[in-house]
């Protein structure tokens, strides 16, 4: 019964998503306690850099000076960036999937609710 549950499409995704999230998570302890050792933040400063440096906002007012920091900075976004477009555009992807017969059919109503009703040609 188990195997069934874990090999169905709707699992895998759910699985994947789960992969990403980890992923994710490592990254930001990764980039935390990286932060914390090498430049000598606050685990809260350190946590705050690495979660708006893979947000892509970075509000300037931390920034890394050591050169191995900056060279960190360089692969950490290049990873994370990329990790967290993968799964904004899964997610985006699964509900686009599985959401879209409901959502043309409510445009389909909305549509027709909005335009004037054809006339047969017959009427004229």
């Amino acid at each position: 019964m188990i195997n069934r549950f874990m090999l169905t499409p709707r699992s895998s995704l759910k699985v994947r998503f789960l992969m990403l999230a980890i992923i994710i998570l490592i990254l930001m302890v990764l980039g935390t306690f990286f932060y914390h050792s090498v430049e000598g933040w606050g685990v809260i400063d350190s946590f705050y850099f690495s979660s708006i440096s893979l947000s892509t906002r970075g509000y300037g007012e931390l920034h890394p000076t050591t050169t191995l920091s900056k060279l960190f900075t360089v692969f950490y976004l290049f990873i994370g960036v990329t990790f967290l477009l993968y799964a904004l555009s899964s997610l985006i992807g699964y509900f686009m999937q599985y959401h879209e017969p409901l959502i043309k059919r409510k445009v389909n109503r909305f549509v027709n609710k909005i335009s004037p009703q054809k006339r047969p040609l017959d009427s004229y």
